[in-house]
């Protein structure tokens, strides 16, 4: 319980901190506005007429002085009515200025408050967990107290599909965007079928996991409800189970599959514009090809077979122990988001980038357009920049988040030395808590809720135990980082696709 304690303290210093902080130093701000972003600033009418060959308005005339206003003689002067629209040629030669982002330029962008908010608070989170970490591995007996980073985590995956789902309702909620809205039903479908033919790969090929923690709490939960004196046939079937992850992932490949398309544009963009940066070019192509090669880890023939099984020429024993895998493919998850994120002002600007891309696309039809058409066609792409912001960040969060709870939920370790084995757990153990020992009374002091707390987390832990945690948050890992390189790839074809097109 003192660890308890020393998370509690942890956890009200950094809410304290994060209310101080934020509001002098924020790390969604800074790449906005630190990372050397610039927009496209829209035409000017003024602009557009000089360029057009339009004549100007005429400037308001002015009464003249000492002409009597009142009585009789009194003079109306009214305001000459403008027609603030005209058309100008598509293929007018315009060449857009561009500025600097400040702080005050963000506060007027859609998400904005969503975006700082999602980023600032997953830095926060990593710093809570990492003391935490740093802590129970000072004093191991903290890992076997309730761990409140978790709870941060949870929070932090709960915010991150809060921000997709109200960027996905964007397409719904717009009357023109039918097509759009097509593609996120079609997407989600798709991603429901083909969950449920990967669910139903054998585990010796894909170890998710999941039959290990079905057969684990299946055990557990029938043991503990004989004990209750509760007439159940036991937790619902495997295929009910499996049903309720495809529908899951059918949701999240939904709110993944603008995310998908939008990442992928952008690298292309980004890949184009800094072709004589080779250090960030390299950056690009590892973001690119980062969530293939995370999702290849799951697969035991192409991965753990020959880094922890395989014997290679005269060695005596594999690469790397099975512990030493599990332990490396956590560093790979957490290191590959982080060069994601630091190439992101690169993929940021590339969105940017389209104002300008979209008038000399413009410059090839034929046929006119009015000022204010033009003028939002550039305008939008930087009020949108949060919104591609949260489609960016919010899938990396994911993935952060659910490798931290897989590693600490499943009682892994981060230098190959976890905190369970299943060759060496006693299987036959059985839960010792009952439902009526636990209910207080009016004698309850102190000390016997202390201890009705210990055998109730006992009774908790019993249950839903490391092998059923490494089941569900395992396979919640993966699928996240193929989600998020299936997307990309079809992002990929589509553009390949319409480019050669």
């Amino acid at each position: 319980m003192a660890v308890l304690g020393i998370q509690l303290i942890v956890t009200l210093l950094t809410i304290s901190i994060m209310q101080k902080v934020t509001q002098r130093f924020s790390f969604g701000k800074w790449i906005l506005c630190k990372t050397g972003l610039v927009y496209y600033l829209h035409p000017t009418d003024a602009e557009l007429r000089k360029l057009a060959g339009i004549p100007q308005p005429k400037p308001k005339a002015k009464p003249k002085e000492g002409e009597n206003k009142r009585g009789k003689n009194k003079r109306k002067w009214e305001e000459p009515v403008e027609d603030k629209t005209f058309t100008v040629p598509r293929n007018l030669e315009l060449q857009l200025e561009t500025a600097k982002i400040f702080p005050k330029d963000v506060l007027q962008l859609k998400f904005f408050t969503e975006f700082v908010w999602l980023v600032d608070y997953s830095v926060f989170v990593l710093v809570v967990y990492f003391i935490t970490e740093i802590y129970c591995g000072i004093y191991p007996k903290g890992n076997q107290e309730v761990n409140l980073s978790m709870l941060w985590c949870l929070l932090l995956v709960g915010f991150a599909l809060k921000s997709l789902c109200s960027v996905t309702s964007l397409y719904f909620w717009n009357n023109e965007a039918a097509a759009e809205r097509s593609l996120v039903l079609v997407g989600g479908s798709f991603c429901f079928v083909l969950a449920l033919g990967l669910l139903l790969i054998d585990e010796s090929n894909l170890e998710i996991g999941l039959d290990a923690a079905y057969s684990a709490f299946n055990q557990s939960a029938s043991v503990f409800l004989e004990q209750q004196t509760m007439d159940s046939e036991g937790p619902a079937s495997k295929l009910i189970l499996k049903l309720c992850f495809a529908v899951w992932c059918g949701i999240t490949g939904a709110l993944f599959i603008f995310p998908g398309l939008r990442v992928s544009r952008m690298h292309l963009d980004a890949l184009r514009y800094c072709s004589e940066r080779s250090v960030l070019k390299i950056f690009m192509y590892i973001n690119l090809v980062s969530p293939f090669l995370l999702s290849l880890l799951w697969i035991r023939p192409l991965a753990r077979h020959y880094f922890s099984v395989r014997v290679f020429g005269n060695m005596e024993a594999p690469l790397m122990s099975e512990q030493s895998f599990d332990s490396m493919r956590f560093w790979l998850c957490l290191v590959l988001s982080l060069v994601r994120i630091i190439s992101a002002p690169s993929c940021f600007q590339a969105y940017l980038n389209l104002a300008q891309e979209k008038i000399e696309t413009m410059k090839k039809e034929a046929g006119r357009i009015s000022n204010v058409e033009l003028q939002r066609k550039v305008a939008i792409i930087f009020y949108y920049l949060c919104v591609v912001g949260l489609q960016f960040v919010a899938p990396i969060v994911l993935c952060v988040s659910f490798t931290l709870m897989n590693k600490t939920m499943g009682g892994y370790g981060w230098f190959g030395q976890h905190f369970y084995n299943p060759d060496e757990c006693n299987s036959q153990q059985e839960p010792t808590a009952t439902l009526s020992n636990l209910l207080p009374t009016d004698k309850t002091t102190l000390g016997d809720a202390r201890e009705q707390w210990l055998v109730a987390l006992g009774a908790f832990r019993q249950i839903f135990s490391y092998e059923v945690f490494r089941g569900v948050f395992g396979f919640a890992n993966w699928w996240m980082q193929f989600l998020s390189f299936f997307t990309i790839g079809c992002g990929l074809a589509y553009q390949s696709y319409f480019s050669e097109a």
